[in-house]
C-alpha cells in the first residue's frame, strides 16, 4: 500500500505544503513593538524611511490629536493649496533621521517611560564612529495606551 501523500501526487499536495511554509514564515515576522525601547527604534526607522504614516501611528494620542488640529488649521490658511494630512506635514520637514547610537531607559512606570537616546548628526564615519562633536543626547517621553507604547512629541503636546 502507498503512503497516502504519495498516492495522492505532488500536484495534489502542493497547496498543503504551501499552507504550512506559510504558516512558519508568519509566525517569524516580527510582531508589533512591545517595550520603550523598540517602539523608539520602529518610530526611527519609520522616520528615516520617510514611513510617515506608520511614524504618526507610533504617536501617544495626545500628539496625533494636537497634529492634526494642527494640520486643520495650516489647510484652512492655505484655502485649498495644501491638505489636512497631519502625517505629512508633522513629519515633512524632517531631515534624515540621525544614527542611534544607543537607547538608554532613564525611568519607567506603568504608564510612561523616559529614554535617554544618543544619536549622531552626522553620517557615521568608515570605523562606524560618530565625527568629533557630532553627537548628542535627547530625552524623549514615551506614554502607555492601548497596551501599547508611543511617542509624546512635546513640541505637538504643550502642557
Amino acid at each position: 500500500m502507498k503512503p497516502f501523500v504519495k498516492s495522492l501526487g505532488w500536484t495534489a499536495c502542493r497547496p498543503l505544503v504551501l499552507a504550512v511554509v506559510g504558516l512558519v514564515m508568519a509566525g517569524c515576522r516580527p510582531g508589533p513593538p512591545v517595550t520603550p525601547e523598540e517602539t523608539f527604534r520602529a518610530f526611527h526607522e519609520a522616520v528615516r524611511g520617510r514611513d510617515v504614516k506608520r511614524a504618526f501611528g507610533l504617536l501617544s494620542t495626545r500628539s496625533r490629536t494636537a497634529a492634526e488640529a494642527g494640520a486643520r488649521g495650516v489647510a484652512e490658511r492655505s484655502k485649498g493649496t495644501l491638505t489636512a494630512d497631519a502625517a505629512a506635514l508633522t513629519f515633512a520637514s524632517s531631515s534624515k533621521a540621525a544614527s542611534v547610537l544607543s537607547i538608554k531607559v532613564d525611568a519607567v512606570s506603568d504608564e510612561s517611560a523616559v529614554l535617554e537616546v544618543h544619536t549622531c548628526r552626522r553620517p557615521l564615519d568608515a570605523s562606524a564612529a560618530c565625527p568629533k562633536d557630532e553627537d548628542m543626547r535627547e530625552r524623549v517621553t514615551m506614554v502607555k495606551e492601548a497596551q501599547r507604547w508611543a511617542i509624546e512629541l512635546p513640541e505637538l503636546v504643550k502642557p
